[in-house]
């Protein structure tokens, strides 16, 4: 009985992690696409937030993996009225960065995007 219950663990123990190892091999490639959030300089609107943004992505068939608020790097002096350099960054598939750049979004490179 024992053998039993000790061979029916083992067997369940296999089978969470086989799901868990194949979806690792298979990952997708992602890259990161951004927009202006549209903050600017002395003022105190809040701009477009990260979700609102995204369902642009996501209503043209594009899943967003994860989204950040973030900074485009570009150092510039501050005048009111100005773009604060504040950017909404999504996560997505490789295969959907054409589309992504046909809605306006540009690609993120990782390197020139700091964190705020």
């Amino acid at each position: 009985m024992k053998r039993i219950l000790h061979l029916s663990l083992s067997l369940v123990f296999v089978c969470l992690l086989v799901p868990a190892h194949a979806g690792q091999s298979g990952a997708t490639e992602t890259t990161y696409v951004y927009k202006p959030d549209g903050t600017r300089h002395c003022n105190n609107a809040p701009g477009i937030s990260l979700d609102s943004m995204a369902q642009e992505l996501v209503g043209s068939g594009i899943v967003v993996l994860s989204q950040r608020k973030t900074y485009d790097g570009r150092e510039g002096v501050a005048l009111c009225g100005d773009p604060t350099g504040s950017i909404n960054a999504y996560e997505i598939g490789k295969s959907k960065l054409s589309k992504a750049l046909e809605l306006g979004f540009k690609r993120l490179d990782k390197a020139s995007s700091g964190s705020r």
